[in-house]
């Protein structure tokens, strides 16, 4: 299974990226595959560590694909790095393997802290929906434009239905980077 999260990572020089990404976890463990290149990859490599965030929360999501990444954040207990403030829950790890592909490298992580923070208040189908098209709006230049609008206006139901303002905002924002995406992909 896929868990959808933001992870943090830090540089040498101690500069913070998150990025959204889906894991996989098995018990102790956390596998992340980034794909090349990115930041996350070049992170990861360099300072062998990670910050795996849990949040519900479509904010986080959103403004990481528009690059608004000045995210609030805390230093990690355990490793050298950062959690976002406001995340529901966090385990900061420790690469222990990576298994290299000229692709995506696979990075086997040991959960050294998981740490709990908020209280999970329950599913709202809207943010879920925003999650799936900031992970739609990460592929324009591979889907077929036909296809990304035809989900796109399935995802645009739960967030009519059952969305508060904050999200109604948000998918506007993704549309309009959808659109812009598509434009220069024509170009």
């Amino acid at each position: 299974m896929i868990l959808e999260t933001i992870i943090s990572t830090i540089d040498k020089s101690g500069n913070v990226n998150f990025a959204p990404f889906g894991i996989k976890k098995n018990k102790n463990f956390i596998l992340i595959s980034p794909y090349i290149p990115s930041k996350t990859l070049n992170n990861l490599t360099s300072t062998k560590s990670a910050t795996v965030n849990y949040t519900n929360d479509a904010v986080f999501f959103v403004n990481s694909i528009l690059g608004k990444k000045n995210f609030k954040k805390k230093k990690c207990k355990k490793i050298k790095g950062f959690f976002l403030d406001g995340c529901l829950a966090y385990d900061e790890v420790v690469v222990e393997e990576i298994k290299n592909d000229k692709i995506r490298p696979t990075f086997k992580c040991k959960i050294v802290e998981s740490v709990s923070n908020k209280r999970f208040e329950g599913l709202n189908r809207a943010q879920f929906s925003l999650i799936e098209a900031c992970i739609l709006a990460t592929r324009i230049n591979f889907l077929d434009t036909k296809k990304l609008m035809e989900e796109l206006s399935f995802l645009s139901k739960p967030v009519e239905k059952t969305g508060g303002q904050t999200e109604k905002k948000l998918w506007k924002k993704i549309e309009k980077f959808v659109s812009d995406g598509i434009k220069k992909k024509k170009n």
